[in-house]
């Protein structure tokens, strides 16, 4: 059964939370270069100096004199954040509602559907051994076919006045601080029958176990690798057990504003990739107006992809669903994630593309539902499969690994 626990949030406070628009930012991973100089460059006391900072200990300098300075300060009752955004994209409209919680570290219960990169795990666990806390959360996704637990958290908060604000992007923002220890209770009673899917995350969390196995196992504990993990001169304290939680956000899968959007692929031309091509998929001019699986640009010119191989569907139907999975399988499963450039712009791959006289290959949306099916199965998918929209920010609440 999957646990969670409400917890003392560091949040922004006094004039700085009235301003939270210019504080918050995107989770690390999608920061570029541009994006956090603009960000740092717009505050002095932007969460980016947090969560995408120069260094470690410059991350932890930052923390530390915020919460000195009461830029930053810690709620003194643990609470559950109940929260919200509402945004429109294509033309529509879309509210997302969850609720943020440490979530039990416990393989059992959690389930991933993503690949992961071993350098991007020891960058975030030499960051979380620095600040000891939790800067941006892990994205659950959960059944709730009754709505049971959706219309709990609105008819909680229906008659309590939330944080608000606008993002940068146009995103309505808000936030719930709940104490009600009866919510709490009924809430997690609620969370622990159903079952877990990290939507976004991955890295983060393969780093709070990390984190964990570091302190219940000392001096001796080795990393994913079976290598030996940082200094071990110094023998880690622990007061509490926080460090066996994670900062989580989770939302539903019938939430009527869950929005995943598909992450388009771009390589650069390598010697037989034509070979390839034309071994595994049919290629057809593409008209711009129907919606394939797959589209493939190189040179100009776009064309459509039609697996060949059709028992692959016959004996894997939901894998042929996805067309990350697809084009992993028969054409980008012996390329370095690290050479591939991943973007939700289609705009942005088909540049890229000619850039480089490389190839770009434009994704369908994944169905979350199949998503959620093939993690529940331990299907683990190619890097990047999804992209849920919008990112829940960081900076907005902070989950202390201390007391």
């Amino acid at each position: 059964m999957a646990k969670i626990i409400p917890f003392n949030g560091i949040r922004y406070r006094g004039a700085y939370e009235k301003n939270l628009s210019g504080l918050i930012c995107p989770p690390y991973d999608v920061i570029n270069k541009q994006q956090r100089k603009s960000l740092t460059d717009s505050a002095a006391t932007n969460f980016v100096n947090i969560e995408l900072p120069v260094s470690d200990a410059s991350s932890k300098k930052h923390l530390q004199s915020w919460l000195k300075k009461g830029v930053l300060a810690k709620e003194k009752t643990p609470a559950l954040y109940f929260y919200q955004q509402e945004f429109s994209l294509a033309g529509k409209k879309f509210k997302r509602t969850g609720f943020f919680a440490g979530l039990e570290l416990d393989e059992k219960y959690i389930h991933k559907h993503e690949k992961t990169i071993q350098k991007h795990i020891d960058h975030r666990f030499e960051l979380l051994k620095t600040v000891k806390v939790n800067t941006s959360p892990i994205f659950c996704l959960f059944p709730d076919k009754t709505k049971t637990i959706t219309n709990f958290i609105l008819n909680t908060v229906k008659k309590n006045k939330p944080i608000t604000f606008k993002d940068p992007d146009g995103i309505i923002n808000r936030l719930w601080v709940v104490t009600d220890k009866a919510v709490i209770s009924e809430l997690a009673e609620k969370i622990k029958k159903t079952a877990l899917v990290i939507a976004d995350g991955h890295h983060r969390c393969r780093t709070g176990m990390l984190y964990r196995d570091l302190i219940e196992s000392g001096p001796s504990c080795s990393d994913s690798r079976g290598s030996k993990i940082g200094n071990r001169k110094q023998k880690l304290k622990n007061k509490n057990q926080n460090y066996k939680y994670i900062l989580s956000f989770f939302c539903s899968i019938e939430d009527p504003g869950l929005v995943v959007l598909p992450t388009h692929r771009v390589i650069k031309a390598y010697p037989d990739i034509k070979e390839k091509l034309a071994n595994n998929f049919t290629l057809s001019p593409w008209n711009g107006k129907s919606k394939p699986q797959i589209v493939c640009y190189h040179n100009g010119e776009f064309s459509t992809l039609t697996l060949k191989d059709k028992t692959f569907a016959k004996k894997n139907k939901l894998e042929a669903e996805i067309s990350a999975i697809v084009l992993n399988e028969f054409l980008l499963s012996a390329i370095n994630p690290e050479n591939i450039f991943f973007t939700k712009d289609i705009g942005e791959a088909v540049k890229k593309a000619h850039e480089i006289e490389g190839y770009a290959f434009l994704l369908e949306p994944p169905n979350v539902n199949t998503v959620f099916e093939l993690s529940q199965k331990g299907k683990v998918m190619p890097q990047k499969t999804t992209y849920f929209y919008p990112k829940v920010p960081a900076g907005l609440v902070i989950y202390s690994l201390e007391d």
